[in-house]
């Protein structure tokens, strides 16, 4: 069997299961699994009903398109924003009412005004290449490497794989020279390759020349890479560092991200890699390689300890993960683990977070409620959706993900999904989680946000619905709201390890009363899992300042309730079976 055949067929599988040795079948362990539809999503019919339709954020409808398995993939791109300009773009596969020929032509429409109105069907983006049916898993990008003012000196970049024989034989690459210019400059890569169905377009701004990653599958497994200097005319290249020799067993899975910041690039890749510890050489972790010479040559990969920083029971992290740089150049994955240990296993939104010149750690962001079926009927690799976003000055990332919290006793063949947000600022930590849409009988799936935003806090999301009540993919609407990060109360955890402490210990905060800041501090005299929480006076929770494994020691959280109002509040410690509350008081 050729190499060529034997990739086409693996990627055909719907689904895969890992088994462990002493543990139970497990899914999602191993590559995604890929669907690659042949027009046959015109016939799925998923049974959402029509309540489920609606929405309760004020999401705009740009377009219509023939099924959701476009952007129905965590690592593909379908939209980006360029704070400059304030132009905003989506990308996605077409509908035969106005583009004949099935659904495989990829257009894009886009707005100059951040999203208020919008113009669509710029295209077919295949400039005539290849016929306008076998388009597949589009990602866009606005290139802006003056810094512009004016989205008609804003380049369009795009890709996406293309369905040949059955399977992915090859990629269309390109640009549109201005936002809405309607003149693609394309490439195509037609040697019956089969590329990846998840090839992500970068985060880049300010970059002058413009450089995306490709997996690719027909040596068992490289990343290649496609530079333009001019942002125009590419070249592609396959460097040794990025290449099979670097990955046990060729396995490689996705690029999860790749980012341009303070002058190199960054690519995050989820495989097998030959230089990771001995004990997961057997399951995927993440890496990163990094190039200073815009993207000429690369680094070797550095591999993310992932099973050292999480508790031992977290068997492995499942292929949905997100890869971005900050500002600073600190490093930010997005990850979901799997506890095996629970019944049912309990996956958890991870952090793995390295600032420049540091170590790495892991935050605990939130448990996530289980389903039986976190894809959307034939998509298992949109699974929880959990993606980043970050600001224009390197200072913000926000993460984004889905959840169904109605809990496991739901079986249906959908999660009902609500859109979850938290936010990361450079020297506070996190926010407490929210439930953006928080209704049980809507569902919000197949969404993306925008990997740039502006330094106001606001990141453009896409989501995809069926426009019939059956839930038919055979119509989409694709919609774009913005989700405002700008309110979410931050927190910062400072650990004092030079102090031995022998009993469990909850402090007054201070100062008290406060306006609009205060300081709790705590002592552990043992690790356990430590929850630290924020309550009104009737009992509601307004703040999650701290719920993960802590380690003994002495501890100080900064709370932030500039977004709260005036009046008493508690904080409720809780680390094992220890238990206790104070009360603060917050004066504005």
């Amino acid at each position: 069997m050729s190499k060529n055949l034997f990739y086409t067929l693996a990627m055909l599988m719907i689904g895969i299961t890992v088994v462990f040795a002493g543990s139970k079948s497990l899914k999602y362990a191993g590559k995604a699994p890929r669907v690659i539809d042949a027009e046959r999503a015109n016939s799925v019919v998923f049974n959402v009903p029509a309540h489920q339709l609606n929405a309760t954020f004020s999401y705009t409808t740009v377009d219509t398109m023939a099924n959701a398995y476009g952007p129905g993939n965590v690592y593909v791109n379908p939209i980006s924003y360029d704070p400059y300009s304030n132009s905003l773009v989506i990308i996605h596969r077409s509908k035969s009412s106005y583009a004949s020929g099935g659904s495989g032509g990829v257009f894009y429409a886009f707005s100059k005004d951040g999203g208020a109105t919008w113009t669509k069907r710029i295209g077919p983006l295949s400039a005539g290449l290849a016929g306008n049916t076998n388009g597949r898993y589009p990602s866009i990008a606005l290139h802006n490497p003056t810094k512009a003012a004016s989205a008609d000196s804003v380049l369009v970049q795009y890709v996406f794989p293309l369905l040949v024989g059955g399977g992915f034989g090859g990629m269309i690459y390109g640009t549109d020279p201005g936002v809405g210019a309607n003149s693609p400059l394309a490439t195509i890569d037609s040697a019956g390759v089969p590329w990846s169905s998840s090839m992500a377009s970068p985060t880049v701004l300010g970059a002058a020349e413009y450089v995306f990653a490709a997996p690719n599958y027909s040596d068992d497994g490289h990343i290649s890479i496609f530079r333009a200097a001019d942002g125009v005319t590419f070249t592609g290249s396959n460097p040794a560092q990025l290449g099979t020799a670097k990955l046990h067993n060729g396995l490689i899975d996705d690029v999860a991200g790749i980012v341009y910041q303070g002058g190199n690039y960054y690519v995050g890749v989820r495989a097998q890699f030959a230089a990771a510890p001995t004990s997961d050489t057997g399951s995927y972790t993440l890496g990163i390689s990094k190039s200073t010479d815009k993207g000429v040559t690369w680094s070797e990969y550095e591999i993310v300890p992932w099973k050292a920083l999480v508790p031992a029971n977290y068997a492995y992290n499942i292929f949905a993960n997100d890869f971005t740089v900050d500002g600073a150049g600190g490093y930010h994955w997005l990850t979901v683990g799997v506890d095996t240990t629970a019944n049912p296993d309990l996956w958890s939104l991870y952090h793995l977070y390295k600032a420049s010149g540091g170590s790495w750690t892991a935050t605990k962001i939130k448990d996530l409620p289980t389903h039986e079926n976190w894809g959307y009927g034939d998509l298992p690799q949109t699974l929880t959706e959990n993606q980043l976003s970050v600001s224009k000055n390197g200072q913000i990332v926000a993460a984004k993900w889905i959840e169904d919290s109605r809990g496991a006793t739901y079986s249906d063949s959908l999660p009902i999904a609500d859109v979850w947000t938290s936010t990361w600022k450079a020297g506070s930590g996190w926010s407490t989680p929210s439930n953006r849409t928080s209704t049980p009988t809507i569902n919000d799936q197949i969404t993306h946000i925008a990997p740039i935003m502006g330094d106001d806090g606001k990141a453009h999301l896409m989501r995809n619905q069926s426009v019939t009540t059956s839930g038919n993919v055979a119509g989409m609407d694709v919609h774009v709201t913005k989700v405002d990060y700008s309110n979410d109360v931050i927190t910062g955890v400072r650990k004092d390890d030079g102090v031995v402490v022998g009993t469990f210990e909850l402090s007054q905060n201070y100062p008290n009363p406060f306006n609009p800041s205060t300081t709790i501090s705590f002592t552990l005299p043992k690790g356990a899992q430590t929850t630290l929480k924020v309550y009104n006076m009737i009992g509601q929770e307004v703040a999650t300042l701290i719920n993960e494994y802590q380690n003994a020691g002495l501890y100080f959280v900064d709370f932030d309730a500039s977004k709260l109002a005036s009046g008493i509040y508690l904080y409720k410690l809780q680390s094992g079976s220890f238990v206790e509350t104070k009360k603060m008081l917050l004066v504005k």
